[in-house]
């Protein structure tokens, strides 16, 4: 077993610290070699609390990717945590999957939480599930093992849309075209909401069988979400989908969407607008996970809740106002008003 600080050391051929994603306050490796682990946890901020955010089960090519992905992701929680205005700071963590995820694995994971002691808490992502989650919480207190955060980041988003829609187009959902990339846990959730609300829905996933048995008649699956044309393009997939090479293809007016870390990079939000598209940042919009996860740690009821998930498009609006009084991106608007 290795458990390792490796923030200001040279790992795996990289000096951590002088890393183009870093800065953080701490950076942690693990590894159990008897059950196949390899994980890191990065401590982006800790500044309003202990850092909390998802951990993810997945493949990297190399040690790099994987280093990559936990910086920009541990980040986008502090900011994500910030705009929500919750008293926790921004964490992430990643398994790297080169041997299938077992119980003896996530046992192991915990160790690497309770190693830690309380600095980093963990939930649910790409790859762990609350089951997942729940069987961990037997060996360690450092995880949100009371909701899972996909229908509360999917309402978010859901009120999110449905206020940058009319603020764009001045009209309600109602016959709207949104196209969704993503199937999961989001995004299913999401496509309902907004065909509830008269918007006819697109939606793609790779793995098809969580398209192939929809039976509202609102809800089409296509091909490519991507290109498809509508409305407003909604992400809620895999990150860093938004380059040069790939936004000339949108068919869309706005994007705005779960994912995390869209763009691949945040001047990519400026070449959107030149395209005239408007982008909202993930980061400003599906915050309702975490409101999810820490709604009993904060003493809210069900309407309290549901007020701080509406809360989320009143600050999407304040922002896109801002965005369009001052000719520049949303997410420059976040940034310039401190966000």
């Amino acid at each position: 077993m290795l458990f390792q600080d490796i923030t200001d050391t040279f790992f795996d051929g990289l000096m951590i610290s002088t890393h183009p994603e870093f800065n953080h306050e701490k950076v942690f490796y693990y590894e159990d070699s008897k059950v196949g682990l390899k994980s890191l946890v990065a401590i982006h901020d800790s500044s309003r609390g202990p850092a909390i955010g998802g951990c993810r089960f997945k493949s990297y090519s190399d040690f790099e990717s994987g280093l990559n992905d936990v910086l920009r992701l541990s980040r986008g929680m502090t900011e994500k945590n910030n705009v929500a205005q919750i008293p926790f700071g921004g964490g992430k963590a990643i398994i790297f999957a080169d041997k299938p995820k077992s119980n003896e694995l996530l046992k192991s994971y915990a160790n690497f939480l309770n190693l830690l002691e309380g600095k980093y808490i963990s939930a649910e992502d790409i790859g762990i599930s609350l089951q997942d989650i729940r069987f961990i919480k037997n060996y360690t207190d450092h995880v949100f093992d009371n909701v899972d955060p996909g229908p509360y980041t999917a309402k978010g988003i859901f009120y999110s849309i449905e206020a940058a829609i009319k603020f764009y187009f001045n009209e309600s959902l109602h016959d709207k075209k949104i196209s969704i990339q993503g199937a999961g846990s989001v995004g299913l959730k999401l496509a309902n909401h907004l065909a509830d609300a008269g918007a006819n829905v697109f939606i793609q996933d790779i793995d098809k069988s969580k398209i192939d048995n929809i039976s509202n008649p609102k809800i089409t699956p296509v091909e490519d979400a991507f290109i498809h044309e509508c409305h407003l393009f909604s992400p809620c997939a895999v990150g860093a989908i938004l380059t040069k090479e790939t936004i000339g293809k949108l068919n869309c007016k706005v994007i705005a969407g779960g994912a995390n870390n869209q763009l691949q990079q945040d001047s990519i939000a400026d070449d959107l607008l030149q395209l005239g598209i408007i982008y909202v940042p993930d980061i400003l919009i599906n915050s309702g996970g975490v409101i999810g996860l820490t709604k009993d740690l904060m003493n809210r009821n069900k309407n309290q809740t549901e007020s701080e998930l509406e809360n989320i498009a009143s600050r999407t609006i304040d922002l896109m106002r801002e965005a369009k009084k001052e000719s520049i991106s949303v997410l420059s608007a976040m940034r310039r008003l401190g966000f």
